[in-house]
């Protein structure tokens, strides 16, 4: 298959995305192996998908999109005069009888530019290549918002969970806020009259390895009483059940971080606290 410079402007989008068949490929590789003269156009092409490549994680597009694409760009390709039909001659234009009858014929249409089929080609790889880091984009935004929604479920159920605590009788409420500067973590904590206590905390650090958050109850100027651990994923909630009888009326709920389960005193700063008092509702 010889190749003239202008199947070379054809088929460089192809070549440059391997989308040519191997009797193509290999027609390209001769002519560009034996040809004195330069082919800008290969270069250019073949230049944008290594700088994509370098600035942006590829992300593949799906097959049928990428196929519509080139196919697009290969309908830019005129077709061969074997091949083609020649165009239909105009309608006679009617005359006077006594006058010799004058046909027109529509003159035929100028060849599609080699230059336009070469921008086409260009589209084509920019195509790909833009929609790929579009794609990239896209399903990070879309994996930060399933982390959000997971957030704000499951402090919804901890919030669901610690109003219906508060709403029995002699129930006792805390707002916990952050006590240290290192923490923006706040919360909802309810206890009931049967010492049950439920603390429903969001904004936290996720946790690795052996770490879990301890929750304590502090009551006057006593020593903290361990509640229970729990650890915290990448949405950054986490609840807590336990049962206590020193949860009741002014007595403080903390949180710490610790370096593993069952610390019986806090060794890191206390990062969250509030005071339980009466809850309303549970005193309606």
């Amino acid at each position: 298959m010889n190749l003239s410079r202008d199947d070379i402007r054809e088929l460089a989008a192809g070549f440059v995305l391997g989308a040519l068949s191997p009797e193509e490929e290999a027609a390209v590789r001769v002519h560009l192996a034996t040809c004195p003269e330069a082919h800008p156009e290969i270069e250019d092409l073949g230049g944008v998908v290594p700088y994509l490549a370098e600035t942006v994680d590829p992300v593949e597009p799906p097959a049928e999109l990428k196929a519509r694409i080139l196919s697009a760009a290969a309908a830019g390709r005129p077709t061969s005069a074997a091949s083609s039909s020649a165009p239909a001659p105009a309608p006679a234009i009617p005359v006077a009888p006594s006058a010799e009858p004058t046909i027109r014929v529509a003159a035929p249409a100028a060849p599609r530019s080699k230059l336009g089929t070469w921008a086409m080609g260009l589209a084509a790889v920019l195509a790909i290549s833009v929609l790929g880091a579009w794609n990239l984009q896209l399903q990070a935004r879309l994996s930060d918002v399933e982390v959000d929604l997971a957030a704000a479920t499951a402090y919804q159920q901890g919030v669901a969970r610690v109003l219906e605590v508060a709403a029995g009788d002699g129930a006792q409420t805390a707002l916990l806020v952050p006590a240290d500067p290192s923490s923006s973590a706040v919360g909802l904590a309810a206890s009931g009259a049967d010492g049950t206590v439920v603390i429903s905390m969001r904004d936290l650090a996720p946790t690795t390895g052996t770490q879990v958050y301890e929750a304590w109850v502090i009551v006057g100027e006593g020593a903290p009483v361990p509640l229970g651990g729990f650890v915290v994923g990448p949405a950054g909630t986490g609840i807590l059940s336990a049962t206590t009888a020193l949860a009741g009326p002014g007595a403080n709920l903390a949180l710490t971080l610790e370096p593993g389960p069952g610390a019986t005193a806090p060794s890191g700063p206390v990062l969250t606290i509030g005071t339980l008092a009466a809850s309303s509702q549970g005193s309606s």
